[in-house]
């Protein structure tokens, strides 16, 4: 009988260095026809290719074998940790919320805007965020005007 080997934590993940390590823990961990395809990986710069493999790792860590992510969401969520636009244009449903929950899992002591044009919308992003463990909040008309709010730790 088999046995896997235990998933590596979020601490473990964002301390990989080398994209062979990545790699490696991938292939240890993410089934291979859950694993985005190695021609995905080949259109980027070693420093975004280790950046992906530990955005798959995290995310697959922090839903529980569940998820990993499309092709258009890593396209995404690389794009914003390049610090370039991103334009998403996939309908309801599809996803685009992990392209923001990515690199807090990454960079759980960075601050993220989002800006949702709907109260519904920004609620259930809250709930995704917050199903990962991420501290979030949505601010609009209905925000108390509470002084606590607005003190931010890290």
């Amino acid at each position: 009988m088999s046995m896997n080997p235990p998933s590596p934590s979020l601490s473990d993940i964002r301390e990989l260095a080398h994209i062979e390590d990545a790699k490696h823990l991938v292939e240890q961990v993410i089934p291979s026809e859950q694993r985005l395809s190695d021609d995905v990986w080949s259109r980027y710069s070693p420093k975004y290719v280790l950046l992906g493999l530990k955005a798959c790792l995290a995310i697959y860590v922090a839903s529980d074998g569940k998820i990993v992510p499309r092709e258009f969401q890593m396209k995404a969520t690389l794009s914003l940790l390049a610090g370039d636009d991103s334009l998403v244009d996939v309908g309801t449903g599809y996803g685009k919320t992990f392209c923001m929950i990515l690199p807090s899992l990454l960079f759980p002591h960075e601050i993220s805007l989002v800006i949702s044009p709907l109260k519904h919308l920004q609620a259930l992003q809250l709930l995704e965020f917050e199903k990962y463990h991420i501290a979030a909040v949505s601010i609009n008309e209905d925000t108390p005007k509470d002084a606590a709010l607005w003190k931010v730790s890290i």
